[in-house]
């Protein structure tokens, strides 16, 4: 038998060597790429036994060029945050403070090095990739991460954010995780290795025992589908007589086999294995007193070590897989794992209080307020060191062991909120609800409703979202809350009606807001209330009013003030750009966003970036928008933000659509769509649409056109909103005129500066006296009216229409000297804003009154990609490559590939030359 054994363990050692010659191959591919600088990820995917640790040590083991990290994922320490994180760079460390210094104080406080906060979860995942990479120019690193399913969440979620990231760094990174382990979405868009079975051929050599008839061997590949483990050990030891098992999953049969070994162990040796099963990692000493606590001498693990389970060693006990683990643990009495965990625990130093909360709450049976209050001081060390996903779960457990009813919904909430923070969005949803239905006073399930409506907005439940915040606000109303925080709530409820594009629940909203603003005690809470009252009103037809709100607002508010909390922070946004005040929101938004990208905040940037890009689009920085739209897609998209992605899409829509790129809008309309469907975003949606009608008309097809903006004044009229800013009347106007539907186009330029009028805002207005000039309504004064108003304003698009109707009507009067100035005006614009088609337009326009029409190169169609665009905003506004790479959280080098990209792209050669030819792009 133990000639067996040793048989058993030498070919297990070497399981990679056997049927594994390929995938060892792609992996030594892999790290001769990063040799040569060509970072990348790759993920290895097998069932428990399949060999991905042995086939990864085959690769990495005596790679003496390169600098080798590593960690492995286990259970013990899956409730430690960033203890996976901390194992994997504590070799480089040395280099902390070479990287920049907001990641270096973000990582430092997440591994408990420093003092402070770690902030947003994605600012330890830019700080180790900034780590690594800074490593890598030594030379060539190798991150191996085993066993990434059993990783603690915030450093699953830093290691997959540097994964993402490496393009041209000197970085290879190489994870194994099993299939449907609770992360294979996550890695979902890594390249993947999937371990397969092995055949009969391989599967002979490994077994390796010629007494195992060929009968018996495809009886084995049968029932374990090559698993290389479970031939060792079915066939080995625990060859099951009879056939009626082969319907059980690999794992399981493997464990079966194992749990049989263990079971012929004599009493102190299963008692002894048991607890340094629970062990997890702990030194010897620390094992030996946990055992001696069970009345059992660590010495009785020797057994278990002859029979090839565990090797025993001054820093630990180590498993033979980890499976035997779960087999031992398994096949314990429920009693007896709770006993060997308060071992663990009372053997434990006092320094190791989060590793002896965890075993106390495993030993814990019903309701215990001491342990639910070490759970919860855990949990609110792990809130501050950025492990949220920890947190949550530490609050959670907290709450379930917790007496008090009040506790337990604050504990819940706690967990809501920081499951939101760890982008675990159902967890986050799920203790919300929980603690709302537990909550036993009305202050708790008003604050609790009131986050689960915050959390529901920004994942994209928006019906959810309004019915929550209306309520949360109506029941803080009855109960004693703080007036400042009812106003915040329904301005929230307010601004989420407007992604809804919904007039009714506007006007709920408003009405209870309009009840309560008057009695804020608060300057911003004033502030913010007359934002949320103006902005609802103008979106459902009291423009004047509204405006006249809005304004106020933004002239009474402290800026200081309303920067110093985050929940207030982006009204101090909207305001200007409610009011297309473009360059007083800019300069402020410019700021926001640095602040926020120096901080690697990146679950905020999405809505910043979003409304920075709009900012952007309804001025001449066209380029710079499309960036920005793009950049808070990606990162929307990985925060898990699936409003700010919706809304992001369609503004990127409704920009490529107006430069006329046929098969992009359509892309990433579908795309737009399909987010907004599912978040129920109408206002997106009606941006959609009114692209797809502006792609249309400048494709010279006004019928398809006139379609779609007929469906966007449907979609408004059936949702109750009446903002003239979302009406397409002024474009519908041009399509009717040139379908020769001359009664229809008066009737809707009429009613567009009626509607205008209401508002009394210069962008509605002077779209309206364009439009009924064009249907040749006293059209010398109208364009006058039209033009007069575009200087009031910074949209060279709408200034640019005009210019083209005016010197079209001009040359169609038999007037082409004074309509070549207006004309090539607006070609000019439309040139620099890569608007096609209605370049083309006014150059065949201009053409026609006898000029000779020189074209420049139009801005929208260099060739760059969105990433590419990103770098180029970011090193044409002065940022050096390292900081351009800090702020878009990639590498150095990464920026320097996509410029060189950029140079190659445009002919150019210098910064001077690239700011040249992104003059948008630079500071206004």
């Amino acid at each position: 038998m133990r000639k067996t054994r040793e048989r058993s363990g030498r070919h297990y050692a070497a399981l990679v060597l056997v049927g594994r010659a390929d995938e060892r191959g792609r992996l030594r591919r892999l790290l001769a790429g990063a040799r040569a600088g060509a970072g990348a990820a790759v993920v290895v995917v097998g069932e428990a036994g399949m060999g991905k640790t042995a086939l990864l040590a085959s690769v990495v083991d005596g790679v003496g060029d390169m600098f080798v990290l590593r960690a492995t994922g286990t259970r013990a320490e899956h409730d430690l945050p960033f203890a996976g994180l901390s194992a994997l760079v504590r070799p480089v460390l040395g280099l902390l403070d070479e990287i920049p210094a907001p990641q270096a104080d973000a990582l430092g406080a997440a591994l408990a090095l420093r003092p402070g906060h770690a902030g947003d979860r994605f600012a330890v995942g830019a700080a180790a990739l900034s780590l690594v990479c800074r490593a890598a120019e030594e030379r060539p690193v190798v991150a191996v991460v085993d066993d990434l399913h059993l990783l603690d969440r915030p450093s699953l979620d830093a290691v997959l954010f540097l994964g993402r990231r490496l393009v041209t760094d000197a970085v290879a990174l190489l994870l194994a995780t099993r299939p449907e382990a609770g992360v294979d979405d996550l890695v979902a868009d890594l390249d993947q290795l999937v371990l397969p079975g092995l055949d009969e051929r391989a599967a002979r050599e490994l077994v390796g025992d010629p007494r195992v008839t060929d009968a018996a061997l495809h009886r084995l590949l049968a029932l374990t589908g090559g698993n290389p483990l479970a031939l060792l050990e079915m066939g080995a030891h625990a060859l099951p007589p009879q056939p009626d098992v082969g319907g059980l999953p690999v794992p399981r049969l493997i464990v079966a086999a194992f749990a049989a070994r263990v079971e012929r162990l004599f009493e102190p040796a299963r008692s002894a294995l048991l607890v340094a099963t629970v062990a997890g990692d702990s030194d010897l000493p620390t094992v030996a007193a946990a055992c001696a606590a069970q009345g059992v001498a660590v010495s009785a693990l020797e057994e278990a070590e002859r029979d090839g389970l565990v090797a025993v060693g001054p820093h630990g006990v180590a498993f033979r897989h980890q499976l035997l683990r779960a087999a031992v643990y398994q096949a314990a009495e429920p009693a007896a794992r709770r006993a060997a965990h308060r071992a663990m625990a009372a053997a434990l130093p006092d320094t190791e209080v989060d590793r002896r909360t965890w075993h106390l709450e495993r030993a814990a049976v019903g309701a215990d307020p001491v342990v639910a209050g070490l759970l919860r001081a855990t949990a609110e060390s792990a809130r501050s060191r950025g492990g949220y996903a920890v947190a949550a779960a530490g609050f959670e457990r907290a709450a379930d062991l917790s007496v008090d009813a009040a506790d337990r919904a604050r504990l819940l909430t706690a967990a809501g909120e920081s499951a939101w923070l760890a982008g675990l969005t159902d967890l986050a949803v799920g203790c919300l609800a929980r603690a709302v239905r537990r909550a036993p006073d009305a202050d708790t399930r008003w604050r609790a409703m009131a986050l689960q409506g915050l959390v529901s907005a920004r994942r994209g439940s928006l019906t959810e979202a309004r019915d929550l915040l209306l309520a949360a606000a109506d029941a803080a109303t009855a109960s004693t809350a703080d007036v400042d925080e009812v106003v915040l709530v329904l301005a929230e409820a307010v601004y989420t009606c407007f992604y809804l594009a919904d007039g009714p629940g506007t006007e709920r909203a408003l009405e209870r807001l309009d009840a309560v603003v008057g009695r804020s005690r608060a300057a911003r809470a004033r502030v913010v209330g007359a934002l949320a009252g103006g902005m609802g009103r103008v979106l459902v037809g009291r423009g004047v009013e509204g405006v006249t709100l809005v304004r106020r607002a933004v002239h009474d508010m402290d800026r200081g003030e309303m920067s110093t909390d985050p929940r207030w922070l982006p009204w101090l946004l909207l305001g200007p750009i409610w009011l297309r005040e473009a360059g007083e929101a800019r300069g402020l938004l410019e700021g926001v966003v640095d602040e926020a990208r120096a901080r690697a905040a990146v679950g905020t940037l999405p809505f910043l970036l979003f409304h920075a890009a709009r900012d952007d689009a309804t001025t001449d920085r066209w380029q710079a928008a499309e960036a920005g739209f793009r950049e808070a897609v990606d990162l929307a998209a990985e925060s898990g933000q699936r409003t700010d992605e919706g809304i992001s899409l369609a503004g990127l829509t409704w920009l490529v659509a107006r430069q006329g790129r046929q098969e992009q809008t359509r892309e990433v309309a579908a795309r737009a769509l399909a987010s907004c469907a599912a978040s129920r975003l109408e206002f997106g949606r009606l941006w959609v649409e009114y692209a797809l009608g502006d792609l249309e008309a400048g494709a010279g097809r006004p019928e398809r056109a006139t379609s779609h903006y007929r469906a966007v004044q449907a979609t408004t009229r059936r949702c109750g909103v009446d903002d003239p800013d979302l009406s397409p009347r002024a474009e519908l106007v041009e399509c009717l005129v040139a379908l020769e539907q001359h009664a229809a186009a008066a009737d809707e330029a009429r009613a567009a500066l009626a509607e205008a009028a209401a508002k009394g805002q210069p962008w509605a207005l002077a779209r309206a006296h364009r439009a009924l000039a064009i249907t040749g309504e006293h059209p010398e004064r109208h364009f006058a009216a039209a033009m007069g108003l575009h200087d009031r304003l910074a949209d060279a698009y709408e200034r640019a229409r005009t210019e083209l109707a005016h010197g079209t009507w001009l040359r169609r009067v038999h007037r082409p000297g004074d309509a070549r100035a207006p004309l090539r005006s607006a070609l000019v614009a439309f040139d620099r804003l890569g608007a096609a088609p209605w370049a083309e337009a006014a150059s065949r326009e201009l053409a026609a009154t006898g000029e000779r029409v020189q074209r420049r190169q139009a801005g929208g169609q260099q060739p760059l990609t969105g990433q590419e665009l990103q770098v180029v905003r970011l090193l044409v506004r002065g940022r050096t490559t390292r900081e351009a790479a800090a702020a878009l959280f990639l590498s150095p080098k990464t920026v320097e590939y996509h410029l060189r990209h950029v140079y190659i792209k445009l002919g150019i050669s210098s910064r001077t030359e690239l700011a040249d030819r992104f003059p948008d792009l630079t500071d206004p």
